[in-house]
């Protein structure tokens, strides 16, 4: 991302990131609430593997990632189609890009919901085994997503979105400092099957509510309370245009900018940097973030959260997931 000064943001950022920003956001694969999820599709068997992978043993593998942007993309193949997938914890399913999938007769086509409006054209496929190297993962669904704006926007072959679907059952250990990714699979109360894995203590830890597939932590911005999604897929921070006046004292806007989104809807919003932000006991600042309007969000997924952090709190740690025990864990940087 080319630096911001005080005078505003460059023109390559203000287009080419905000609307990539908008594209990771809208494929948070889900459905409106209250809406009947629909029949299981068709089964087919997705071999996936990651040809970069360290396996420890079957259930720890280590994946290092590349940073395209401010998104995490691992190397990837998926039976015969290779190329990268996205870590996107905002995302519930596993996506595939249907350039290079084909929908089955019977697939169905089902309202995936963005944070500019709803998308229509998704095709749900149930995968009966995925499997990552030596580590399978068994009956989940994957949507079949047209991905080719991301490739033409980051210059990546990209086949596929890792959604929570297909880690769940795992620890997720996003290390940005040293670019890996450590699956560990756990139990139901969240604890290692693998008794002998490495280990390394923790400095700090914090809670987070899980709706739907949605990591909400609880965030301060000058003392104000907000919930806020933990979303490795955004490449931005993005703010409630309604919040209290208060956390707009902590918003330095730099530029308004007009947005096209999923649908083609266009939407102004403020791009800016937020600063004064705690999130447990874990303070940030300087954070690239969009004021807009999460309504969509709030909405479509039945919660009620005031912002969206990502990549902006994510780049300088290294933090584990644990779905199960609802907890974030965070690790000292390794001095070289």
């Amino acid at each position: 991302m080319p630096a911001i000064s005080a005078t505003g943001f460059s023109t390559s950022w203000s287009l080419r990131a905000l609307i990539s920003c908008a594209c990771m956001l809208t494929f948070v694969s889900g459905f409106a609430a209250g809406s009947p999820e629909p029949e299981p599709a068709e089964g087919f068997l997705c071999n996936l593997s990651f040809p970069q992978a360290a396996i420890a043993d079957v259930n720890t593998i280590y994946i290092p990632f590349t940073l395209v942007g401010q998104l995490i993309m691992v190397e990837a193949k998926v039976d015969t189609v290779t190329g990268f997938f996205m870590l996107d914890t905002g995302s519930e399913k596993l996506v595939l890009n249907k350039q290079y999938f084909e929908a089955s007769e019977n697939g169905r086509s089902i309202a995936a919901v963005g944070n500019t409006g709803f998308v229509n054209a998704v095709i749900e496929k149930r995968v009966d085994s995925l499997q990552i190297d030596q580590l399978v993962v068994r009956e989940i669904r994957a949507h079949l997503v047209d991905l080719h704006h991301i490739e033409l926007k980051k210059n990546i072959r990209l086949i596929g979105i890792l959604g929570h679907d297909v880690y769940q059952d795992f620890e997720v250990f996003i290390d940005f400092q040293s670019k890996f990714i450590v699956l560990t699979r756990v139990n139901k109360k969240g604890f290692r099957i693998d008794t002998l894995a490495p280990y390394e203590l923790p400095y700090d830890s914090m809670s987070f509510d899980l709706q739907h597939h949605l990591i909400i932590v609880d965030t301060k911005v000058n003392n104000v309370r907000l919930k806020m999604i933990l979303d490795s897929g955004a490449e931005l921070n993005l703010i409630d245009r309604h919040v209290n006046r208060r956390v707009m004292d902590k918003f330095t806007i730099i530029k308004r900018v007009n947005l096209l989104g999923v649908g083609n809807r266009e939407v102004e919003v403020l791009a800016g940097v937020l600063n004064d932000v705690q999130c447990g006991n874990q303070y940030s600042d300087k954070m690239n973030t969009l004021l807009t309007s999460l309504d969509e969000i709030n909405q479509s997924f039945d919660v009620n959260v005031q912002g969206v952090i990502g990549y902006e709190f994510l780049k300088k740690r290294r933090v584990l997931i644990n779905y199960q025990k609802r907890k974030l864990y965070f690790f000292n940087l390794v001095r070289s």
